[in-house]
């Protein structure tokens, strides 16, 4: 990374922080990148030795936050994210909490069917073993058929499932955000 696209990245990171709050900052790292190319560091090794922009202004902005509670009045503060998380409490409780556990239920039902069918050829088998198999050649081809569409089920609910836990996650975040302000 370059240090004007560092710089840039860490300036629109931090465009919550009051403007002169964050030329200090921005200043601050250019003073970093210029002590790297005194002791002959390219800028991508300066900007890798600094770290990631993103991570920087999320411990920065956590850090005014911190000030804007200290300075400000707490009691406002702290009573907003109450009010808010209990509101978000409730309100993922009556309305998103029963078709969350529709869609996790479903997802569940999906993979067992899935991995069931996956295991169609053991049964059959087995049923070889004991010598209960009647038609060994028309049963195969039924058996491949039920195997092929479980592997394909449990293909489709892996996908299904990175789907959730992203949305999940996803979700979870927005809440955070809204109570965070």
């Amino acid at each position: 990374m370059t240090k004007k696209d560092f710089l840039k990245e860490l300036d629109y990171r931090l465009r919550k922080v009051p403007q002169q709050k964050r030329k200090e900052i921005i200043d601050e790292y250019e003073e970093q990148f210029d002590i790297g190319f005194t002791e002959g560091k390219t800028e991508a090794e300066v900007a890798a030795a600094l770290g990631i922009p993103k991570m920087i202004a999320d411990d920065i902005l956590a850090d005014v936050d911190v000030q804007v509670i200290e300075k400000g009045n707490p009691t406002t503060s702290i009573s907003r994210v109450i009010i808010a998380a209990i509101g978000l409490f409730f309100f993922n409780l009556i309305f998103l909490l029963g078709p969350v556990v529709a869609i996790i239920a479903v997802y569940l039902s999906f993979s067992a069917v899935g991995i069931a069918f996956s295991l169609t050829p053991l049964a059959w088998l087995v049923s070889i073993v004991l010598g209960q198999a009647a038609n060994v050649l028309g049963e195969f081809f039924i058996v491949l058929t039920v195997s092929s569409l479980g592997v394909l089920i449990s293909i489709g609910m892996m996908y299904v499932g990175k789907g959730l836990i992203k949305g999940i996650g996803t979700y979870v975040k927005f809440n955070i955000r809204v109570i965070k302000g």
